[in-house]
């Protein structure tokens, strides 16, 4: 169809549609494109930004299921090379659709996809590296800091005008999303990057808890003031070399506070697969078993395997695993804890189990990943677990 100059400009412009449409209804659109397929456009936005569209579908539906024609549709059933290739296209339910749909809304929305695209306009103090590359160490940190100070301008002047920075963008929206575990992430990559930038570590530290104190004035309010206490308590005692796992634990600390007084805050809200997910990032060295989850959700273990797997992308046992081996890279490379105490600190009885399963996920031995790691930066923090699907939290 799209080989076809005059037929390639009517998709193109079904295509531009659909994304203008799911952008005014702020939800997926799906339609029936001019050729009779079935497609599905969600929106991506960031803030007030309207970034692109995701276009999918190209499916076929049954007669009682099809959804309006989004432009007028076009006569080609005469080509009987166009109608074979029709009778080839394969037929999905309405509500498998849907489901698609909401699924790729759900990841459209997730702080790490939009952080990510290239097509955002960053404010032009924001470093935004080139395709293919990340950001160098003392680049993130950068990234912490608002907009600078423009010449001659004094400290009030300059706060006026302020605009949040893309981490503080991204932790918000994931304590907001009641994500702990992206939130967790987020703070562990900045945590990386400023033990491993040059310059006093006590400034990049600040920064971070700057962030997390900003991240709370926005949507923890009430918590915000009692963070601040704690910084200020915190940068008292601070010294010029901190240690990488203590200052995650203390970082995790914060944005749970701030978390909880999110919670407080949503007293209609209903409990749902959050909660577990949430529960799991608070506490990444327990061997929680999928039967006490479902019993502490009163779910069905099988129902709550299946719901785990459909949001995660991953089973719950390899969910929790990961959680474990990730504190457990940290705490290698960044204390002088032994090995048998990370295992068992982290539910694993036996020490060669734990070193089983730790080689199955890094490659490479527990002692073998210290001597790698043990540095000033202390390696890798965490590990990449999927987003998560929060259309489908829900029980």
């Amino acid at each position: 169809m799209r080989s076809d100059p005059i037929r390639s400009k009517l998709c193109e412009g079904c295509d531009a549609h659909g994304g203008l449409q799911s952008l005014i209804e702020q939800t997926p659109r799906i339609y029936r494109c001019h050729a009779g397929l079935v497609d599905f456009s969600v929106p991506i936005i960031m803030g007030d930004t309207y970034v692109g569209a995701i276009a999918s579908g190209q499916v076929r539906v049954a007669d009682t299921e099809q959804p309006d024609f989004l432009t007028t549709g076009t006569s080609w059933q005469g080509d009987p090379h166009l109608q074979d290739l029709y009778n080839k296209v394969p037929v999905y339910s309405r509500r498998r659709i849907a489901a698609a749909a909401e699924t790729l809304f759900g990841l459209s929305r997730s702080p790490s996809i939009i952080r990510d695209c290239p097509l955002v306009n960053l404010p032009s103090h924001v470093v935004v590296p080139s395709a293919g590359t990340s950001p160098t160490a003392q680049q993130r940190v950068r990234l912490l800091r608002l907009a600078p100070r423009a010449e001659g301008e004094d400290a009030d002047e300059a706060a006026d005008h302020e605009q949040p920075s893309e981490s503080h963008a991204a932790l918000r929206d994931a304590l907001d999303a009641e994500d702990l575990a992206t939130a967790f992430s987020e703070i562990g990559a900045l945590l990386d990057e400023a033990f491993a930038a040059e310059g006093d570590l006590r400034d990049h530290l600040a920064s971070i808890e700057d962030l997390v104190v900003a991240v709370a004035q926005d949507c923890a309010p009430r918590a915000a003031p009692h963070l601040t206490h704690l910084v200020q308590s915190q940068r008292g005692r601070r010294t010029s070399s901190g240690n990488r796992y203590q200052s995650q634990l203390y970082m995790e600390r914060l944005l749970t506070m701030v978390l909880d007084d999110i919670l407080r805050s949503r007293p209609q809200r209903r409990p749902d697969l959050r909660d577990l997910l949430n529960e799991i990032a608070r506490h990444p060295n327990r061997a929680l078993s999928l039967t006490e989850a479902s019993t502490a959700l009163h779910w069905s273990p099988g129902h709550l395997s299946k719901l785990f797997k459909s949001v995660t992308g991953c089973t719950f046992v390899s969910y929790i695993t990961a959680q474990r081996i990730s504190r457990a890279r940290l705490m290698l490379a960044c204390t002088q804890m032994p090995v048998r105490k990370i295992a068992v600190d982290l539910g694993f009885n036996q020490v060669n189990y734990f070193s089983r399963v730790f080689r199955a996920h890094t490659g490479v031995s527990p002692s073998e990943y210290r001597r790698q790691y043990s540095a000033r930066d202390g390696g890798p923090a965490g590990v990449s677990l999927p987003a998560h699907n929060h259309p489908l939290l829900r029980a």
